[in-house]
């Protein structure tokens, strides 16, 4: 019943993205000019990204790099006893849910949801490696010590 409620939940966020907006802009990166929904849905599920000796980066419902967002846009991971998990061994570890991370430019309504029960987001770091981990939020440093 939960995961219905999840999904109603993001449909029905959707209704307030349904108008295109009017403006344009001249990004060098990806573009999205029309209302955008970015939706993960997790019960019961491990996603897990790993590097040893290199980076591993994870992003899930996220904006990353240079991108130029001119629509209203919707950003939701939702999870119910899920373990999402990314981890560097003697690297660097970057995990983003629901972020916008890097040379990210807004110019519409943006809603960024992490609805996260019985569940654990877990970003780890070890033999000298460097975690950074950005959970609904916004950052122009995406390897920020």
């Amino acid at each position: 019943m939960k995961k219905i409620a999840l999904i109603a939940l993001a449909f029905s966020a959707s209704a307030a993205f349904a108008t295109p907006p009017s403006n344009s802009s001249s990004s060098q990166g990806p573009e999205i000019n029309d209302p955008s929904i970015q939706a993960t849905v997790l019960v019961n599920t491990a996603v897990i990204n790993a590097a040893v000796a290199g980076t591993a980066v994870q992003n899930i419902a996220t904006n990353a790099g240079n991108v130029d967002v001119g629509g209203k846009q919707l950003q939701l991971v939702a999870a119910e006893r899920s373990l999402v998990m990314n981890a560097a061994l003697g690297g660097e570890a970057r995990q983003n849910l629901a972020s916008n991370v890097g040379n990210v430019e807004i110019d519409a309504a943006s809603l960024q949801i992490v609805a996260a029960s019985k569940s654990a987001l877990i970003n780890k770091a070890a033999f000298g490696a460097t975690a950074v981990q950005n959970v609904s939020t916004n950052t122009s440093c995406s390897t920020c010590r």
